[in-house]
Order: structure tokens, then sequence, then C-alpha cells
């Protein structure tokens, strides 16, 4: 039995420009490491990541557009992640997953039906952190005494690999006889789930695909509790008006550069302040302020409607 540690990035929060593993035996011996540099066939339209300066990822633009796209490589990766012989990792698997359906639907691939085991919810579960962790925070909490290039796939596979390795070591556990606490960190990417009916997320990106030649992205916003209290489809026309405006949106507080405050109060506004408490610069606006910003009208608000009923 082998180990796969894999990480994608994408050019700008969906389209895959690199994939990186790290293939270990059942000791974690690394056996191979490799960074597979893929054309994203779309612009890199990273926003800031916070105060400190623009997230950069390990290859310029210009690299990432010279290499093949991801149905040239989609046979190797298929091997590597549906090999009997491999059980698959990565830190926050489910992310990952999510971007390889996105590529597959994309260029007309059959899906992955695929398992792996999430290192951060195991670290979360295991040490009983208030919250998931970043990849560079467990590392460090960890003590894990090597340096990494973090968001160069390969790199982040690596770390996640020290990550398993350590959690694995310190508190005994074994894939022979996996505890309840491991099967717990097992997510799968079902087909028969994945083709049961399209996700939010799913929509939410083929929203953006509309968008993609945008010059500019003001910034990434996510949003607090309220929002989630709407209907799935207002909540698609507010995002389609948000990509109108030159935003982009992200579920994720942690992937977001403003967060948009409504007043509700909830485990997201929670989240939000404890990031806060932590050091973490995020910006936060008001819901009211930013809807008067990319609606022209409450007339033209009221009216999308119509248009919402028709994205659900």
């Amino acid at each position: 039995m082998k180990y796969i540690f894999f990480d994608i990035e994408c050019s700008n929060g969906h389209d895959i420009c690199s994939f990186g593993y790290c293939k270990t035996d059942e000791n974690f011996k690394i056996l191979k490491k490799e960074d597979i540099v893929i054309n994203p066939e779309s612009k890199i339209t990273l926003a800031p990541h916070d105060s400190q300066g623009k997230m950069e990822l390990a290859y310029s633009q210009e690299y990432f557009l010279k290499q093949n796209p991801f149905d040239f490589y989609y046979p190797k990766i298929k091997e590597l992640l549906t090999n009997e012989k491999h059980v698959l990792f990565g830190h926050s698997i489910g992310s990952d997953f999510g971007f390889l359906n996105i590529a597959c639907r994309r260029y007309k691939l059959p899906l992955f039906d695929i398992e792996g085991y999430d290192t951060q919810k195991l670290h979360h579960k295991i040490y009983k952190t208030e919250h998931l962790e970043s990849l560079e925070k467990i590392v460090e909490e960890l003590g894990v005494e090597k340096t990494f290039l973090y968001h160069k796939s390969s790199e982040d596979a690596e770390a996640t690999m020290y990550v398993a390795k350590t959690i694995f070591q310190e508190n005994d556990i074994s894939l022979s006889s996996p505890p309840d606490v491991l099967l717990e960190c097992l997510v799968k990417n079902n087909l028969t789930t994945i083709k049961k009916k399209k996700t939010f997320t799913d929509k939410v990106n083929e929203l953006r695909q509309s968008y993609l030649d945008r010059e500019h992205i003001k910034c990434k916003v996510a949003f607090s509790d309220g929002f989630k209290l709407k209907k799935a489809r207002e909540q698609l026309y507010i995002i389609r008006k948000l990509f109108e405006a030159g935003y982009d949106y992200t579920n994720k507080i942690l992937n977001c550069d403003v967060f948009i405050l409504d007043g509700q109060e909830g485990r997201r506004f929670n989240f939000y302040k404890y990031l806060r408490s932590r050091g973490k610069q995020l910006k936060s606006r008001g819901y009211d302020d930013l809807m008067k910003e990319i609606f022209r009208s409450n007339r033209e608000q009221n009216e999308g409607e119509k248009e919402q009923s028709e994205l659900s």
C-alpha cells in the first residue's frame, strides 16, 4: 500500500493550474514528489490574501500558460487517484475533489469516484481546536522542523504528509486498524451523489465562468450568517450582481478579503471575530452598503425575483 498526499492550486478560485503530490510508503518514506503545472486556460486573478500582500503562486502567469491543459494530464492524475493500491490524503481534501469535478466537467471527462482522508479535519478532531486551521498554522503548531514554499502544490502536499505523519505518530494511529476519529475524516467523492444534482457551489462556479475575462477583481467577499438564511435562488442572484460589479465570492471566511456584516450573529460571525482576535487583518463592510453599490435601485433589486427563479 502506498500513500498519495496531494494538493491543487487554482488560477482564479476554481480552474486548476497545478496538481502536486507526494507519494510515500506506509512508513511515510517519500518515494516520489512532483509538481504538475497546468495551463488553466484562464487568467490568474488572485485577490489580495491579507494586509501583508498579494497571495502569490509558485510560477508566473506566462509559465502557466505555456503548459498543457488539464485534459492532457488527466490520465496521469487518474492513475494516481484511482489506483487501488493508493490511499489518498489532503488538507481540506473535499475542496480539491470539488476542483477536480469542475475540471472534469469543463473538459467533458469522466468524474473520479474516489475517497481520501482530510488531515485538516483530523487535526481539528484530535487536538480539539476551536476551528479548522490553515496548513501553515498546523505545521507550526505540530512543530514540523521543515520549511515549505506554500502555494506550490508539491510543497503543500509534502507539508500535508508531515502533518499526517506527526499526528499518526503522536496518537498511535494506523490504517491497518483505523480508529473512529480517522474514519470520521474520510471524505468521499461519490459519483452517485455528485450526479444526483448540482450543488450550490457548482451553480456559483457556472455563474463565475461568464465573468472570467475581468481585468481586475476588487476583492473577494464572504457573507455573515444572515445571507445563509436567504433562499438559494436569492443568494445566486446577489452573487451574480457581485460578479457584474467586479467582486468575487467565497463561502470560506478564511479565503475572503472583506467580510460582509448584516447584523446577524451566529457561527460565521463568531468565526470572523475569532480570526480578528488571532491577528488576521480581515476587513468588514455593511451588507446594506454593498447592496446599494451592486444594485442601481431598489426597483432593480425587487425585479430580480424573476431572474432568481431561472437560476434555481
